[in-house]
């Protein structure tokens, strides 16, 4: 185990100034990327049905690409948000909005959770109402 730890050790203080920046990079991308989606999204958002179909004027290759690319953009602000709770950044809300992106089941129930027990929530409506957007509504129970 001190082996392992006097590696980590030593592989920061080598990459400190690229783990730095990677970090800054991080932090900004989040204070300016993070609001957008919490802004975009409906206020129901959280009590309507999540509905996956493909609009019929979208061909199929496009929607698949589009399913892709929307995938892959949550699971990396799921990774960037995991991050983030141990650096610096908007880890908790980075997270939220890659787990919206994702289409993981259950997403949206571990998404509930999340945003009943914690600051979330109110973080998420607090933007939007800077911006003079609906707070979101939340089902009941």
């Amino acid at each position: 185990m001190k082996v392992l730890v006097g590696l980590v050790l030593d592989f920061v203080r080598e990459h400190k100034f690229v783990i730095g920046g990677i970090s800054l990079a991080m932090f900004v991308v989040s204070v300016l990327l993070v609001p957008v989606f919490v802004q975009i999204l409906p206020e129901d958002y959280f009590v309507r049905r999540k509905i996956r179909t493909k609009p019929s004027w979208v061909p199929l290759p496009i929607h698949l690409l589009y399913l892709v690319a929307k995938n892959i953009a949550g699971i990396v602000l799921i990774i960037l948000g995991l991050a983030m709770l141990v650096l610096p950044g908007q880890g908790l809300l980075t997270l939220i909005v890659g787990v919206i992106l994702t289409d993981i089941p259950g997403e949206r129930q571990a998404f509930l959770f999340i945003c009943r027990k914690t600051p979330v929530l109110r973080a998420m409506n607090w933007l939007r109402e800077k911006k003079g957007i609906a707070p979101f509504r939340m089902p009941e129970g």
